[in-house]
């Protein structure tokens, strides 16, 4: 059996059992006031227990598979809502960053101070309210909070687009890059979240040869965006949101948007910047606009430009305004208003040397990117410069396109008049060519002679003309009717259809009027107005058809000319008499 062996306490001295137990009394009286100190300088083991799970949860969000934001977020724009997850710190309790997530209920809740409403804050309104909110609480805590995640959110896309549908995008993207990526679908999986194509082949979207390339925005589009929120609308202008102070024009997307990228109207006015950009390109003009939407349109100088030569051309091409910038880009001068059809041409860096060998045409019409194109004068042709502004529409009539090359220098009407009086005079005309020969003088155009289907057929040929600076290229559209006027029965348009003859054209018509004189029908050609009087004479798009009325002959005139007629018809039988009597 085992010995009772008494508690070692027992067998101290009696001096020591005394200190013993006053220590013991003393470490009981101290533990509530050290509980107490600690609760007061935040060292609570629970709430650093808290908090170390909060850290742990910090950084699995921080070392979770990334997603893409879409745009770095201005805090003055961003609306918040359910989803995005917040990170915020409260120094003067403890100094650890803390994560919370807004609410389904749009609410954000904060550890020891409570919960606030987030319904139509921004991020920076945000910050401002629970800061408010977390000093009269507690007046000596500072805090500070940021956006750690953006939310996803479903947003919609319609309009004059490829691939409209509804995508799975985070809030932070902001309009100009939801409407870049769905232009290649292969990027971001419709109703789904962002494609991962370097880690599965098999989501990897394939798309057709054919719709690789996507067309961009169009001049008008790119300024007449339309937003639909759950609670208003808004127009997103995206050159002039490059400004600094107008990012709101490019707004970030939230819950439910709609995106509608609206089709062309038929005429709306152009500005354009061109020369040594980055982004030469032509944009919808609105009244209001300074020089600064071009410019940051255009992207930024090339290491060519001279920024020291940068000139905008109003729309009549009569008033030059020098425009000062510096390095950054930035106008340090006056930014003038722009006018219809206004140009910013930035010339680039002549060597030493060398003449300056930039030059700008404008294109207008059915061509994909109209407005204004750099060249070398005297080098660039036709042809480079239409495929370099996207080509020709499939609504576009290259029988019916042209170029105009501005004569230089104006001129009266009287100076005309001496002009054409003073070729008349030494040439071989006759008196009776004076009338035409005025008219034609008179509305000479100031076209250069090219065919355009042989310029495009074969960029070797004398109709692949080389551009000189000022020329205007202009396609029209493909004409579907053709006008029949003068001596026929119904004259009105008459729809085209192609290697149809005039005759055709003029029984589509109700046929020829009783004034009508038939063989003087002509087919007058759209682009030349050149009159081609042959009833078998193919009908092009573009082309109107003219049946002129019987020569209107006065009765003496027209008795003179029987008599006339007669006295030949006299002379001829008895000049056949006399010859069939000397051969008897």
């Amino acid at each position: 059996m085992t010995a009772f062996m008494p508690f070692p306490g027992l067998l101290m001295p009696k001096t020591q059992r005394v200190w013993l137990i006053l220590c013991a009394c003393l470490l009981a009286a101290l533990l509530p006031l050290a509980a107490h100190a600690q609760t007061s300088n935040g060292l609570d083991l629970d709430r650093l227990k808290a908090s170390q799970g909060s850290s742990s949860g910090l950084s699995a969000l921080l070392t979770g598979e990334p997603t893409a934001n879409g745009d770095v977020v201005n805090p003055r724009t961003y609306m918040v809502g359910p989803g995005d997850v917040l990170s915020y710190q409260t120094t003067g309790l403890d100094y650890l960053e803390k994560v919370t997530i807004i609410t389904p209920e749009n609410t954000v809740v904060l550890e020891r101070f409570g919960t606030l409403s987030c319904n139509g804050l921004t991020l920076q309104q945000l910050r401002d309210s629970l800061a408010q909110f977390v000093q009269k609480r507690s007046p000596n805590v500072q805090f500070s909070m940021s956006l750690r995640r953006a939310r996803l959110v479903f947003a919609t896309l319609s309009g004059n687009v490829a691939y409209p549908g509804t995508y799975m995008v985070p809030a932070s993207m902001r309009v100009s890059t939801f409407l870049a990526v769905t232009r290649q679908p292969g990027l971001l999986g419709k109703s789904s979240e962002p494609v991962d194509q370097g880690r599965s082949k098999s989501r990897v979207r394939t798309m057709p040869e054919g719709m690789r390339a996507t067309p961009p925005l169009s001049a008008f589009a790119v300024r007449n965006i339309i937003v639909r929120h759950r609670t208003g609308i808004s127009t997103a202008d995206l050159p002039k949101s490059l400004i600094v102070g107008f990012e709101h024009l490019d707004p970030h997307l939230r819950e439910g948007d709609e995106v509608i990228v609206p089709y062309d109207e038929v005429d709306y006015p152009i500005v354009s910047v061109a020369g040594a950009v980055g982004n030469p390109v032509s944009i919808a003009y609105r009244e209001g606009d300074r020089a600064s939407v071009l410019l940051s349109a255009g992207g930024g100088p090339t290491t060519e430009a001279d920024l020291s030569s940068i000139t905008l051309v109003d729309g009549n091409g009569s008033l030059r305004t020098t425009l000062s910038v510096d390095s950054s880009w930035q106008l340090t001068g006056e930014d003038p208003l722009l006018s219809a059809g206004s140009t910013i041409v930035v010339e680039r860096k002549v060597l030493a040397g060398q003449s300056s060998r930039q030059g700008i045409v404008e294109l207008h019409g059915e061509i994909e990117r109209i407005g204004v194109q750099v060249i070398v004068p005297g080098v660039t042709r036709l042809r480079e410069v239409i495929e370099r502004a996207g080509g020709i529409k499939k609504e576009g009539a290259l029988s019916l396109a042209y170029v105009m090359r501005p004569a230089e220098g104006a001129t009266t009407i009287n100076a005309d008049r001496q002009a054409s009086l003073r070729r008349f005079l030494y040439s071989n005309l006759t008196l009776e060519d004076t009338v035409r020969y005025f008219l034609d003088q008179q509305f000479r155009f100031p076209f250069v002679s090219c065919d355009f289907n042989k310029a495009f057929a074969d960029s070797n040929s004398l109709d692949n003309i080389r551009l000189q600076n000022g020329d205007i290229i202009a396609v029209p559209r493909i004409p579907d009717r053709i006008y029949v006027y003068g001596q026929v029965t119904q004259p009105g348009f008459v729809g085209y259809m192609s290697g149809r003859t005039l005759e055709w054209y003029v029984d589509r018509a109700g046929g020829y009027a009783s004034g009508a004189k038939p063989g003087r029908a002509m087919v007058i050609r759209g682009k030349s107005k050149v009159s081609v009087v042959d009833e078998e004479a193919i009908v092009e798009a573009g082309d109107e058809v003219y049946v002129p009325r019987k020569p209107d002959v006065p009765a003496g005139t027209e008795l003179q000319m029987y008599a006339i007629i007669a006295g030949i018809l006299a002379t001829i039988v008895a000049v056949a008499g006399t010859v069939i009597s000397i051969l008897r």
